[in-house]
């Protein structure tokens, strides 16, 4: 019995520190108007997601969507636009390969003009990103603004 009971005590701490991480939950929030700047913020949020992924980390991303960074979910702003449509792809990449959830606000979509077939494959409508960050936040999901 005292073998078992040193063996399970050798273990224990083993054991413990082998449970799950936590789940990281985070709202990028994207209102720049600075495409090279919206693009490496992609860029870091698929970095981010293949962090947690290698780390075996449990994860939900929101990316939102809204004022000056809007017209990247609209695929008739990309036409002719090799940095539009990098940055797209860059979109379509985090909802497909890495389950980012992509939102847009539906207020400033309706405000320039972008229809329903004109978003992008995978970008969500939301009625008001504002709003919705708040929700989030107030579930715990960390606060990422890419304003600048």
């Amino acid at each position: 019995m005292k073998k078992v009971l040193s063996v399970i005590s050798l273990l224990l701490p083993l054991l413990l520190s082998a449970e799950t991480p936590k789940k990281q939950n985070v709202v990028f929030d994207c209102a720049s108007d600075n495409l090279s700047y919206i693009s490496s913020r992609l860029w870091l949020i698929e970095e981010s997601a293949k962090e947690y992924k290698e780390k075996k980390t449990p994860y939900h991303i929101v990316l939102t969507i809204h004022s000056g960074c809007t017209e990247i979910v609209s695929k008739e702003s990309a036409e002719g636009d090799k940095l539009m449509q990098n940055i797209q792809k860059k979109l379509q990449n985090l909802s497909s390969k890495h389950d980012v959830s992509v939102e847009a606000c539906q207020i400033v979509t309706d405000r320039y003009g972008i229809e329903k077939d004109d978003l992008v494959e995978n970008v969500k409508l939301v009625r008001n990103s504002i709003t919705r960050v708040i929700e989030l936040q107030n579930e715990g999901y960390a606060y990422i603004p890419y304003h600048k």
